[in-house]
C-alpha cells in the first residue's frame, strides 16, 4: 500500500470536506497547476482508506502521464505541492471558523488602505457578533482587545480620538492577561508534578496575587477570574476549599468558560479526589462519578470523543453505585463516542460489567467472550471478570482451570508493569482461598481472608470482601 504524508489529511476529511477541497484546488485563487486537482480525483477513487491493493505509485503516474515512464522525482514534487495545498486548505478552514477573528483583518486592511467608509460598519458587527458569545474566556476577551486597537487607530486616522474606546482595549487586554497568565501558571505546575520536572518556568508563587491585587475590582470579581485562580491555588495549595469553591463556581458559571477549558477544569476536580482522598470510600466514588457524569451530560469531551478509560471508569463507578439503568443507558447512548479502534470492546466489556453487577451471569459471559484480546488491560479485565463469573456460576472446574490460566499469563508475561502483576496476582490469590474455604466448609479461615484483603490494595477487593461477607453470614 502507498505510504505518503498528503493521506494522512485526505483520509481525514469528511465527503463534504473532500469536495471542498477539490473546489479550492480549481479556484485559480489559490491553484494555477491543472494536473494538481487532477492528482486528487485520482486519490478520489480510493478515498477513504487508501488500501486498494492495486493503488501504487506507478498506477497513480500513469494515470496522469499515460505516455510517460514513471519518474519518482516527479511524482513526489506533485504529492508535495498536493500536500502544500492541503494544510493551506485545512489552515483557511479553520481561519474562518472564527468570524469574529476573520473581521479583525478585515477592519486591519480596511485602516491600511484607508477604506473609512466601512469601517464603522463592519465594526459596529463585529462587537454585535462578539456580543452574542455566551463564552467569555480568555479569548473573547482577546478579540474585544483586537477590536478596540483597531477602532483606536481608525480614531488617529480620522483624529477623532474616544476615551471609552481606549479604556476598553485596556481593560480587555487585562482580562486576557490575567486568566491566560493564570492558565499556563496552573498546567505549568500540573506538568511538573506529573512529569516530575523542576518548575523553573513557574513565576514567583506571590506574582499572581500582587497582579491581581492591581487590577480593578470590577476584574477581580469576575467569576471566570474567580474559576482561573481557585484552580491555581488547587494545584499549589491541594486544599479542600480551593476545590470547594472551584467546584462552586464550575458548576455556576462554567457557561462562561470554553468547552476544553471547562472540561480541563472538572478533570482538575476529579485529580484532586482520586489525589487526597481514599479511593475505595464510597464518598469519593459518587463525587467522582457525578463529575464524570456531568462532563460527559454537558457535552465537554474533546472533539466529542470518550476516551476508553474515561467511558470504562464511569461504567465502573456508576455499577458500584447502583446506577444500573443509568449505566445500560449510558452504554447504549454513548457508546458511538468512544474512539473507533477500541469501540467494540470498550462497549462489550462494559456490558459485561453491567451483566455481572446485576447478577445475570450467562449474559455477562457472553458479552465476555466477545472483547478482543487488544492489550494487557483487555485481557486482565477479563480474565479477572471470568474468573468472579465462574465463581458465582459455581463452577468450580472452570474456576480451578481458569486460575491456573490467569497465573501462568501473570507470570509469564513480561511486558505487564510491577503494580498489575501485584494487583491481579492478590485477586487470584484471595479467589483461590475464597472457593477452597467455601468447597471444604472452613469458614473459620475466613477472618484470614478478612485481615487481609482489608489491609491490601487489589483489582476486585471489593468484591472480594462482599463474598467473604456473604459465607459469614
Amino acid at each position: 500500500m502507498l505510504k505518503i504524508k498528503i493521506l494522512d489529511i485526505l483520509e481525514k476529511l469528511s465527503p463534504d470536506e473532500f469536495k471542498e477541497f477539490s473546489d479550492y484546488l480549481n479556484s485559480p485563487l489559490f491553484n494555477k497547476r491543472k494536473i494538481i486537482p487532477e492528482l486528487l480525483d485520482i486519490y478520489k477513487k480510493y478515498y477513504p482508506h487508501f488500501d486498494d491493493t492495486g493503488f501504487a505509485k506507478e498506477k497513480i503516474f500513469s494515470k496522469l502521464f499515460p505516455k510517460k515512464i514513471y519518474n519518482d522525482t516527479v511524482f513526489r514534487n506533485l504529492n508535495s505541492i498536493l500536500l502544500s495545498h492541503a494544510e493551506n486548505f485545512l489552515s483557511l478552514k479553520n481561519y474562518l471558523k472564527n468570524p469574529v477573528l476573520k473581521n479583525i483583518h478585515l477592519l486591519s486592511e480596511l485602516n491600511s488602505k484607508n477604506i473609512f467608509s466601512l469601517f464603522e460598519k463592519n465594526f459596529k458587527e463585529s462587537l454585535t457578533f462578539l456580543d452574542k458569545s455566551e463564552i467569555r474566556d480568555s479569548e473573547f476577551f482577546l478579540n474585544e482587545y483586537n477590536l478596540y486597537i483597531q477602532k483606536d487607530l481608525y480614531n488617529s486616522f480620522i483624529n477623532k480620538f474616544s476615551k471609552k474606546d481606549i479604556t476598553m482595549s485596556g481593560l480587555s487586554f487585562m482580562k486576557f492577561y490575567i486568566m491566560k497568565l493564570m492558565e499556563i501558571q496552573n498546567y505549568i505546575l500540573y506538568e511538573c508534578r506529573i512529569l516530575g520536572i523542576d518548575n523553573s518556568l513557574f513565576i514567583d508563587a506571590d506574582y499572581v496575587d500582587k497582579t491581581l491585587k492591581i487590577m480593578p475590582e470590577s476584574i477581580r470579581n469576575m467569576p471566570q477570574v474567580k474559576i482561573y485562580y481557585n484552580a491555581l491555588m488547587l494545584e499549589r495549595k491541594q486544599n479542600e476549599k480551593y476545590y470547594k469553591e472551584l467546584k462552586s463556581l464550575v458548576f455556576k458559571y462554567g457557561n462562561l468558560l470554553d468547552r476544553e477549558k471547562l472540561y480541563n477544569k472538572y478533570i482538575d476536580l476529579i485529580d484532586f479526589i482520586k489525589r487526597t482522598r481514599e479511593k475505595n470510600d464510597l464518598g469519593s466514588v459518587k463525587e467522582i462519578f457525578l463529575l464524570r457524569k456531568r462532563i460527559v451530560e454537558n457535552g465537554l469531551m474533546p472533539e466529542n470523543f470518550i476516551t476508553n478509560m474515561f467511558f470504562l471508569n464511569l461504567v465502573t463507578s456508576a455499577l458500584r453505585l447502583g446506577e444500573f439503568k443509568w449505566t445500560s443507558d449510558f452504554i447504549d447512548q454513548y457508546n458511538r463516542h468512544l474512539l473507533p479502534d477500541h469501540r467494540e470492546s470498550v462497549r462489550d466489556l462494559s456490558y459485561a460489567m453491567y451483566y455481572f453487577s446485576i447478577k445475570d451471569f450467562q449474559t455477562a459471559l457472553s458479552f465476555s467472550a466477545k472483547v478482543r484480546y487488544e492489550d494487557n488491560y483487555y485481557n486482565l479485565q477479563i480474565k479477572n471478570l471470568t474468573a468472579r463469573i465462574y465463581y458465582e456460576l459455581n463452577e468450580t472446574d472452570l474456576l480451578i482451570n481458569h486460575i491456573a490460566s490467569y497465573r501462568m499469563y501473570l507470570s509469564k508475561n513480561r511486558t505487564l508493569s510491577k503494580k498489575e502483576i501485584s494487583s491481579h496476582s492478590a485477586f487470584v490469590s484471595f479467589i483461590d482461598k475464597l472457593y477452597k474455604v467455601k468447597e471444604q466448609k472452613k469458614f473459620h479461615k475466613l477472618d484470614d481472608i478478612i485481615s487481609k484483603a482489608e489491609n491490601s490494595d487489589f483489582i476486585s477487593r471489593n468484591w472480594i470482601l462482599e463474598k467473604v461477607s456473604e459465607m459469614n453470614v
